[in-house]
């Protein structure tokens, strides 16, 4: 791959994470877009495209640009050239590739702050008053994984009730959103994650 190919994969990828009522989807487009190299020339930071290129191809660009969009859609290109974007494609790479690992350590944290709290299971995912409920408190202290908040929301479809339930409107829809547009780029066998949530339920 070339710089301009890069920029076109870069454009795509924060087209799909930032258009405005999602009017670009990466996958329906197949990743085109209407870049223009004559545009692309002009661009001041089109070294960071160039020096990209000599590291990926193009598979791994769209997961690189991915992983880094799921962690802030605010990003320059400038900001995830070298060591930082490095080091956030690496951590959501190992993270994908066990991805039941991780799942399964979540669900085990879940169901230890269960027993500890002599919690029943839905308390777990119900806004009271309007609240965050807990699952959601778990994932922005960062006790569990994007990833595994999204795999048990396709399981359980809580994410329905929260819609409705919680007040604030800044940083729940804002999570919600990037969700829906994350979710087309992550793969997962359900029935197999489905199986494991109701085995530690039951040892638990």
């Amino acid at each position: 791959v070339n710089g301009f190919e890069v920029y076109k994969i870069y454009l795509a990828v924060k087209l799909h994470f930032t258009s405005k009522g999602k009017t670009y989807d990466f996958h329906k487009y197949g990743g085109r877009t209407t870049a223009r190299l004559e545009t692309f020339t002009k661009r001041r930071d089109r070294y960071y495209f160039h020096k990209l290129s000599k590291s990926y191809n193009s598979a791994s660009l769209v997961d690189y640009f991915v992983s880094n969009f799921v962690t802030s859609t605010n990003i320059w290109i400038g900001d995830i050239i070298g060591r930082a974007g490095d080091d956030t494609y690496k951590a959501w790479q190992k993270k994908i590739e066990s991805l039941a690992y991780y799942y399964a350590e979540d669900v085990d944290y879940i169901i230890e702050q269960m027993t500890t709290k002599k919690l029943h299971f839905d308390d777990i995912f119900t806004s009271v008053k309007g609240q965050h409920p807990l699952i959601l408190k778990y994932f922005l202290s960062k006790k569990i994984n994007l990833e595994t908040f999204m795999i048990l929301d396709d399981i359980l479809q809580f994410s329905k009730h929260l819609n409705k339930k919680i007040q604030e409107k800044v940083l729940w829809p804002k999570l919600y959103d990037r969700m829906i547009r994350y979710k087309p780029f992550l793969s997962y066998n359900i029935t197999k994650l489905k199986m494991v949530l109701k085995r530690k339920l039951k040892d638990g």
